[in-house]
């Protein structure tokens, strides 16, 4: 049997790891990196929205004139950098990226450490297709935190030289619904096209998805959680506490934590303590027809946590 204590540092480790991909994940997420299909686009008819289960976002066949490009599945090359959705036309651009670098928590937001550095990847790209004479003339702006619909990314706007034509470009990067959601624009400079516009109808994609069940953990709670299951000691029995605190890591372990609060856990019965516990999450508030049961994890005076079942 694996000790407690031993355990319980294995379960911390899965809560704060954020894993090597953070170093490589700007070479498949960069715009100028990722190869999309250009298929021969009936300008009548848009493609049908694309709906991604990790997030629950639907993103639309296309953005104002801008069409939606195939999906690029990044996963395939590389667990942990998801897939890259891509609108264009001839005069503009609007590159979405949604991963998670196989880091066990994305907390939502601007302000987590993993946010953050993605941020400064993204911006390093830009620097790096300079540096390989992709782009000429770049210049970055400094960073500000901006809003998409009702969502605050990170930001910072560019313009640079492709070829012989001068664009100018945004970039976004937040935390949403448990992935990090990166968005790159582009287009001539002069142009016309009402990027801000076009990004309202992912933003309006973005509280859609909310509405219907999808969340992410806060940056202090998500810090909260860390430091409580770091403290864990089991010598005396579990606690309800500690019960919660190892039930949010098995939470975390089956993906659940994008459709449910990991924050309302709570104890069933404390009558079993301090031998064992089930502790129940809700799920995050939905208007959907058919909302999501609680989930019950039972845990156990050993450290050991399993997924029981719905309600």
């Amino acid at each position: 049997m694996i000790p407690p204590s031993q355990r319980l540092r294995r379960l911390a480790r899965s809560l704060i790891a954020a894993c090597g991909l953070i170093a490589v994940a700007g070479a498949f997420t960069s715009c100028t990196q990722v190869k999309v299909v250009n298929p021969n686009t009936n300008l009548e008819l848009a493609p049908a929205p694309y709906f991604d289960n990790t997030t629950g976002i639907y993103f639309p066949g296309a953005l104002g004139p801008l069409f939606r490009r195939p999906v690029v599945e990044l996963e395939e090359k590389a667990p942990g950098l998801g897939l890259a959705i891509s609108y264009r036309n001839p005069e503009a651009r609007i590159d979405v990226f949604v991963y998670d670098l196989q880091a066990s928590v994305i907390p939502k937001g601007t302000d987590s450490d993993v946010i953050a550095k993605s941020f400064r990847d993204a911006i390093a790209d830009l620097n790096l297709a300079a540096n390989k004479r992709i782009y000429s003339q770049l210049s970055i702006s400094p960073s500000t935190v901006a809003t998409i619909g009702q969502t605050e990314f990170n930001h910072a706007r560019f313009e640079y030289s492709e070829g012989l034509v001068p664009k100018e470009g945004e970039l976004y990067v937040a935390g949403v619904n448990s992935q990090i959601l990166k968005i790159r624009t582009a287009k001539r400079l002069g142009s016309d096209i009402d990027i801000p516009r076009l990004l309202a109808y992912l933003g309006q994609s973005i509280q859609q998805s909310q509405l219907n069940g999808y969340g992410a953990i806060s940056t202090s709670d998500y810090k909260r959680i860390s430091s409580q299951l770091a403290n864990i000691d089991l010598d005396d029995g579990l606690s309800a506490a500690e019960a919660i605190s190892i039930a949010q890591t098995e939470l975390v372990g089956n993906k659940l934590h994008h459709r449910y609060d990991t924050m309302s856990g709570k104890v069933i019965d404390e009558a079993t303590l301090p031998l064992s516990a089930i502790v129940l999450f809700a799920p995050y508030p939905s208007r959907a027809a058919s909302p999501l049961p609680p989930v019950l994890i039972a845990v156990r005076n050993t450290g050991r946590a399993e997924l029981l079942d719905t309600q």
